[in-house]
């Protein structure tokens, strides 16, 4: 049986799958769906899984959108005399 192993610096922390929902605030079964997609690394010790603290981050970091800022509000305009009748033969 010969898995490919990862190394992991000392000093990142390793979370478990209640941790890593906790701090996304989804439930447990998306942390284990995003770790067999791919979307975070998980470490096996023994039978348990565990997500680096690192791999969380970095998933943050890639799925971060940021805002658009919005358009300039166009008042309403009521519809030209052509513009109602268009309306009134399409209603």
């Amino acid at each position: 049986m010969n898995r490919a192993m990862t190394v992991i610096t000392h000093d990142d922390e390793l979370l478990t799958v209640q941790e890593v929902a906790a701090w996304l605030k989804v439930e447990p079964g998306y942390v284990y769906r995003l770790a067999s997609s791919g979307g975070l690394l998980r470490v096996y010790v023994g039978r348990y899984v565990r997500i680096p603290a690192a791999s969380v981050r970095s998933y943050i970091k890639a799925n971060t959108v940021e805002a658009v800022s919005p358009s300039p509000v166009r008042s309403a305009r009521r519809p030209s005399a052509r513009g109602r009748r268009r309306l009134r033969r399409a209603g």
